[in-house]
């Protein structure tokens, strides 16, 4: 998904978690990649953070691969949560859950130190160019030598020729993925319908996102102090890229 809306609701949260499977291109890919890149053995227990978890995909097969994982999972949304929790309540206190707002400093100050992973999954695009750069010092501190900050997010495309490039793969992508989740392409054209395709019109009155350029955010973390800085993975707008302590 190239263009996520910038106004989230409860009900844009319902709504994801029935469609995230076609509106988010290469979901599957980007979940194994993420867990491939973690600088960890499968037995050995570390702390790992996601922000944004939703309704707990990607913390599931984290919690499975990682048998001694204790993983603390942020989610702006109530309903987002609750299914987060039913998903993970098999994991025990191994899986701890709290709400949190993006946009809001206090709850970095709130986290401990210590981490071998922090994760971001389709979240910084809600926040401005000096928040993420001031976000990448502040939980590159927070992670343990060879710790990794993990991200996967909408990126600015750097023209408007790459902009549509993006647009067109989605397009395909999303409709593809329809027809292998249900046969049809009745999931894609609700994507398209309620607004989750890109270039859909943002809500009247609503404030704009803000992706940043890959490029930029590359050299933002390597100014916060990470080695090993690259982009992993990208498909159809979606980046995943970050570093290493």
């Amino acid at each position: 998904m190239a263009e996520a809306k910038s106004v989230w609701t409860e009900e844009d949260s319902r709504a994801f978690i029935d469609i995230a499977d076609v509106a988010v291109p290469g979901r599957r890919e980007q979940v194994e990649m993420l867990l491939s890149l973690v600088p960890s053995q499968a037995e050995e227990p570390i702390l790992a953070a996601e922000l944004c978890c939703g309704e707990g995909v990607f913390a599931e097969q984290l919690l499975e691969r990682f048998s001694s994982c204790h993983l603390l999972a942020l989610d702006g949304s109530p309903v987002m949560l609750e299914s987060a929790r039913r998903r993970l309540g098999r994991f025990g206190d191994r899986a701890e859950l709290r709400q949190f707002d993006l946009d809001s400093g206090d709850w970095v100050s709130e986290m401990p130190g210590g981490f071998r992973c922090v994760f971001s999954s389709l979240a910084l695009h809600h926040i401005d160019a000096d928040a993420k750069r001031q976000l990448f010092r502040e939980l590159g501190a927070r992670l343990e030598p060879g710790g990794a900050l993990l991200i996967a997010d909408i990126i600015e495309p750097v023209s408007g020729l790459v902009q549509r490039a993006m647009d067109s793969a989605w397009q395909r992508i999303a409709r593809e993925q329809s027809l292998v989740l249900s046969g049809s392409l009745e999931l894609y054209q609700r994507a398209v319908d309620e607004g989750w395709a890109p270039g859909s019109e943002e809500p009247d009155g609503s404030a704009e996102e803000t992706p940043s350029r890959l490029f930029d955010q590359l050299k933002w973390l390597a100014e916060a102090g990470f080695a090993q800085v690259d982009c992993f993975w990208m498909r159809a707008g979606i980046a995943i890229y970050g570093g290493y302590r």
